[in-house]
This record gives structure tokens, sequence and C-alpha cells, in this order.
């Protein structure tokens, strides 16, 4: 019995610690998010990124917060849109926001 309490105390441990987390991210991982915002500046990333990237800067019309990231998608309709509203449609994760998509 006392070589295997380590072993026991461990999976008690490991029972009670990481199960409740891993079901926290189970349930809190892919709830879906929108928010409307507008389309102030499209600019080009630099030399250090892809040709495709583009750097997107929105307002939020609530707040007038500006939130700028880059997209690497449909740079030819976006730059079209400049000062339009835009849904940006994503995912919440562990880490923050992931942007899935741009509605116009």
């Amino acid at each position: 019995m006392y070589p295997l309490s380590p072993l026991l105390i461990f999976g008690i441990l490991y029972f009670f610690i990481s199960d409740p987390i891993k079901l926290w991210a189970y349930y809190t991982q892919g709830d879906y998010w929108y928010k409307e915002y507008i389309l102030t500046d499209v600019q080009e990333c630099g030399t250090e990124y892809e040709d495709s990237c583009t750097r997107l800067y929105f307002k939020d019309p609530k707040t007038n917060k500006i939130h700028d990231f880059r997209w690497y998608d449909d740079k030819s309709t976006i730059m079209n849109n400049k000062n339009d509203y835009v849904y940006i449609v994503g995912e919440a994760s562990l880490f923050g926001y992931i942007v899935r998509n741009l509605e116009r």
C-alpha cells in the first residue's frame, strides 16, 4: 500500500484540479459573438507580412474606441467598404476573441 500511495495522491489531485479546468474550457470555447463597428481605415501591413495582409481599423460606435487587427482575406472588397458599418463575427476563446468573418 505504501508504494502506491504517491500514485493515489497524484490521481486524486489530478482529478480534482484538471477536470474542472477541462470542463470550464469545454463549455466556454466556441461561444460565438458579433458586434457592429465602423470600418475607419484600411492599410497595408508592411514588408514584414505577406502581400495579402491588410490592417483594418474599426471604431466602436458606442464608445468611440479604435480597434485594429490584421486580416488576410477579401482585400479588394474591404478597400471599397471604408466608413461603412461592418459586423465582426467571431468566437470567444481562452485567449481572447478570434475573428472569423466580416459581414457588410
